[in-house]
């Protein structure tokens, strides 16, 4: 019954032939039926590109990136993702240990396990105290690649910020790709996949664009809203 319940499962999502991807023969089946036992689902449909990136919001807390991961492997994406550097190697805590960006969370035993996984996942680990060079690396990088899948929360972090970091919107226009928005609704359940966008202006213009997408898209602990 269970093997049946995932074969049925496999069929449900399609990915376009051009998206980068990498089968899991256990990973993806078991997070297809978690997403499901979760009541989770994913919409709307990824464009058949070859080269973009998505932006991820509202990301209001650390839970986000669990479902997240369920949806990557369930998808069999075969991603790039950036997140800070702590994630890779500690705990998510509610209260705030040290005042350095670089070592929020609580450090534990398997941290070096922590941060193999991530990687291996396609988790590229962000320094916040020294962020130097990051996009310019990171241009230089995929500018050479044929194919990619990059993941971006817009708004770095589970925190209500007034703006958005604007690594996404270099990317995308230094490497000459889209950037499709992805809604995180927490009310719906579910990863709202929306029609890519082309950098055309400025990052200020194209922030006020992506902003009014995501307005009023309610996340794990609030709903969307920034102010200009």
């Amino acid at each position: 019954m269970l093997f049946r319940l995932l074969v049925i499962l496999y069929k449900m999502i399609k990915v376009p032939e051009k998206i980068p991807q990498k089968k899991r023969i256990i990973l993806g089946p078991l997070s297809r039926f978690l997403l499901k036992i979760f009541k989770w689902d994913i919409t709307g449909e990824i464009p058949n590109l070859s080269k973009m990136v998505l932006i991820g919001a509202p990301h209001s807390a650390m839970r986000d990136a669990w479902y997240g991961l369920l949806a990557v492997l369930a998808l069999d994406l075969k991603v790039t993702f950036y997140g800070a550097s702590w994630i890779f190697t500690r705990l998510p805590s509610l209260i705030t240990f040290s005042k350095n960006l670089d070592k929020l969370g609580i450090p534990w035993p398997l941290g070096w396990l922590q941060k193999i996984i991530l990687i291996r996942l396609g988790g590229v680990p962000v320094y916040r105290v020294n962020s130097r060079g990051t996009i310019k690396a990171a241009i230089e990088k995929f500018s050479t690649m044929d194919n990619y899948l990059l993941l971006i929360a817009p708004e770095a972090g589970t925190e209500l910020v007034p703006k958005f970091r604007s690594g996404f919107y270099y990317l995308a226009k230094e490497l000459n790709i889209p950037y499709v928005p992805v809604e995180i609704d927490f009310k719906n359940r579910a990863f709202n996949i929306r029609s890519p966008e082309n950098v055309t202006s400025s990052f200020e213009e194209e922030s006020k664009k992506i902003i009014s997408i995501f307005e009023g898209v309610e996340g794990a602990t609030r709903v969307f809203t920034m102010s200009e």
